[in-house]
């Protein structure tokens, strides 16, 4: 028969791995904030807390009446204001927007990113005019903090030259990159040629995440 003694000690292991399983999950327990998902059943992990954005194009009405800044460079002065975040797949999370801007609610690193959607319609070429058209196309990332002047952080520019017979032209130029941020902090995107802007869901968008916590 076994004793009671080698039972023990075989048990012992085991006891203690559970008692220490037992106390961590206590301890993470007691630490994890408090928040309650939209059902208002169960608690949202910390990591759901992470502030986080995606935001898409929801028209280009900006293009008609085109808004500059005061200290942007001249190759993309105009702010693109048209931003939301009510299409499949954008969300706004522990952060604000504003007049096209997202507001860094917390100090950290952030990885931001966005691309921009350029068409442009070319006219009909004369007869015997086989020249292209050339464009450039800047779209650039700026924060404004408690300084007068915007600050660059990306810039990204496609030159491109099109045949005046196509339909349409498309270039779409994308950036991104893991910036230390300040709260209050404000994020926005301008591009040069507000005109030639598309608003296409899947194809022009701007976001920003946390990665530090």
């Amino acid at each position: 028969f076994k004793s009671t003694a080698g039972q023990k000690s075989y048990n012992m292991p085991q006891k203690v791995t559970e008692s220490i399983i037992s106390k961590q999950t206590f301890i993470e327990a007691r630490t994890m904030p408090r928040h309650f998902n939209n059902s208002g059943s169960k608690f949202m992990s910390p990591v759901t807390q992470r502030p986080s954005a995606h935001l898409t194009l929801r028209d280009t009405r900006f293009s008609s009446s085109p808004s500059t800044m005061p200290g942007l460079h001249q190759s993309c002065r105009h702010l693109v204001r048209s931003w939301a975040n009510q299409s499949l797949g954008a969300h706004l999370h522990n952060m604000t927007l504003s007049n096209g801007k997202l507001r860094v609610p917390q100090d950290g690193r952030y990885y931001l990113y966005s691309q921009v959607y350029f068409r442009y319609p070319s006219p009909a070429a004369s007869e015997g005019d086989q020249r292209s058209v050339s464009h450039q196309l800047v779209q650039c990332v700026y924060k404004k903090t408690s300084y007068p002047s915007p600050i660059q952080l990306l810039k990204g520019v496609g030159t491109k030259c099109w045949a005046p017979d196509a339909e349409y032209a498309l270039h779409s130029v994308y950036q991104g990159g893991l910036f230390e941020l300040r709260a209050g902090d404000e994020i926005f995107v301008s591009v040069s040629s507000p005109t030639m802007v598309n608003a296409e869901e899947s194809a022009s968008y701007f976001g920003a995440f946390r990665l530090d916590l």
